[in-house]
């Protein structure tokens, strides 16, 4: 008896558990609406903010199948929830922190750098719980230069070199503020009787911005981005003959498909056969990743040069030259997601 007893609480317990919002956030595949079993409770719960439409009167069955989907309990996760509480809690912060910068840059301007200061240093703890990366960055430098207004060189000296660091290690000095750090740690060198690192800094900030990509072979960063800028242009006005002249022939596209991964390849060897495939290729979703997407927002690795999130990848760019003049060209191009339909 005390072991049937020990079964049927063994079996609550699990029960418990099982229904427990803990068990979605806990469970890695119940935590991904999209690795979920389709005729698993946990799908069910996802999908309970769309239930299915009712049958026609007089047609019920009776079965549990022809009844509609029961609303959501206390206890169920609702990810499409969620992830509205993050955005809105995300967008409160954003707000606190332009409402705090704007006054501290008032501040600056008006030479009232103690009270900046005080601002300054609330917005970086803001920054740093916010999610973009330059923002983090030149929050710190904007720091950094209200301390150097203030003479305060060793804490000036550590904000730029934090921010400088952190480009550097984290997104091989992608983002221009770069220049800024630097040309601020420039001066904190020369105020503070180092002018051999003054030199340095800034020479080792010009050259890390142009080797930006070279892990993804391009080792001019700053002629790459003059081509992409050029690029983004053409794709804006759909001025597709432009574009064509961005492109090395034969060119090499690679669709990797969406959620059943066909893989799709074909070749474009002349300018005829890549504009009569113009729209297959930068459909308006591919041009408006270029929109969205400025120089400084890339990202790479030795795979290539990334857009956004990874829809597309430029996984062959060569130097080549046009009229005497060096600039870049994509040879060949990968996209994550289905080929459109002709």
């Amino acid at each position: 008896m005390k072991n049937q007893r020990l079964i049927l609480l063994s079996a609550t317990l699990a029960i418990a558990i099982a229904t427990s919002p803990l068990s979605a956030l806990t469970n890695p595949a119940s935590g991904n609406p999209t690795s979920a079993n389709p005729t698993s409770e946990n799908t069910k719960t996802v999908k309970a903010a769309k239930p299915a439409a009712p049958k026609a009167e007089g047609k019920a069955t009776g079965r549990a199948t022809d009844k509609l989907p029961k609303k959501p309990t206390a206890g169920e996760v609702s990810f499409a929830s969620i992830d509205a509480d993050i955005a809105k809690e995300e967008a409160i912060k954003q707000k606190k922190f332009d409402k705090i910068n704007a006054a501290a840059h008032a501040d600056m301007a008006a030479s009232n750098y103690a009270a900046a200061e005080k601002k300054y240093l609330e917005a970086v703890d803001l920054a740093e719980s916010l999610n973009g990366n330059e923002q983090k960055l030149l929050t710190r430098t904007h720091l950094a230069d209200c301390y150097l207004k203030q003479k305060k060189y060793k804490e000036a000296e550590k904000q730029y070199k934090e921010a400088y660091d952190s480009n550097i290690q984290l997104y091989r000095g992608n983002y221009p503020v770069l220049l800024d750090d630097a040309k601020g740690l420039s001066e904190v060198y020369k105020a503070t009787n180092r002018p051999k690192e003054a030199e340095k800094v800034l020479a080792s900030a010009a050259e890390a911005r142009k080797a930006r990509y070279s892990v993804a072979g391009v080792d001019d960063g700053d002629l790459f981005a003059t081509f992409y800028q050029s690029m983004r242009e053409a794709l804006a006005k759909k001025n597709t003959v432009a574009v064509s002249k961005m492109i090395q022939y034969p060119l090499a596209v690679r669709w990797n498909g969406n959620f059943k991964r066909r893989v799709t390849t074909h070749t474009y060897p002349t300018s005829q056969e890549f504009l009569a495939d113009y729209k297959t290729i930068f459909t308006p979703k591919i041009a408006t990743l270029f929109a969205e997407n400025p120089e400084k927002e890339l990202w790479c690795k030795d795979q290539g040069i990334m857009l956004g999130g990874g829809l597309a990848w430029l996984t062959n760019v060569q130097l080549v030259k046009v009229g005497g003049k060096p600039t870049y060209q994509i040879h060949a191009l990968t996209i994550n997601d289905d080929m459109p339909k002709k």
